[in-house]
């Protein structure tokens, strides 16, 4: 009769506590390591977000060696922002160029050119690297004639930054015109 009155008090044994408050315990435990985890990667994202989307590369006409020829001209890519990145490697996509009549050539299709000069291991805050991109369009034929195009090129430049695993890419789209003077000039083409 005893047990009974107990059960309709609702009174528990003493193991059965014990047993209640590790079980109290435990929860208690898994909500702190959740909260933990979830802050760490919320912390983590955030990190990653800032690193990411920090750095900002510029791309410019940097000079002309000859200013009649477009294929003549380097590029400089400036790290502007107060991080360094890293692995950084500039690509020439040719996007479209056009070659006026006699030779009438149209080319719309992607050809991507790199070269030994367009890689760096790390480009600091506030420094430059010259690209001849250029280059990867030929402007004389083999008999010396100096072909006049128009062309688009896109300065793919990838990097890396610090404290990262991924690569991030961003292109900056340029193209030549030829000025009242007859010299050619590459514009930045708005992205």
């Amino acid at each position: 009769m005893k047990s009974t009155n107990l059960e309709a008090l609702n009174v528990q044994a003493p193991d059965t506590v014990a047993t209640n408050e590790q079980r109290a315990s435990k929860k208690r435990v898994v909500q702190i390591l959740k909260r933990v985890v979830a802050t760490a990667a919320l912390l983590l994202i955030t990190v990653e977000f800032v690193l990411t989307n920090v750095p900002k590369l510029s791309v410019d006409v940097s000079r002309s060696l000859r200013p009649d020829d477009p294929i003549a001209t380097e590029f400089s890519v400036s790290n502007d922002s107060m991080l360094p990145v890293y692995d950084v490697t500039v690509g020439c996509e040719i996007a479209r160029l056009d070659i006026p009549a006699p030779r009438k050539i149209v080319s719309k299709g992607s050809t991507t050119v790199y070269f030994p000069e367009s890689r760096a291991e790390i480009l600091r805050p506030g420094h430059k690297m010259t690209v001849p991109c250029g280059r990867a369009v030929a402007s004389r034929l083999d008999n010396g004639e100096r072909l006049e195009f128009l062309t688009e090129v896109f300065l793919v430049v990838t990097y890396r930054p610090k404290w990262l695993l991924w690569h991030k890419s961003e292109a900056f789209p340029m193209k030549t015109e030829k000025s009242e003077n007859g010299t050619w000039v590459w514009k930045n083409i708005p992205r």
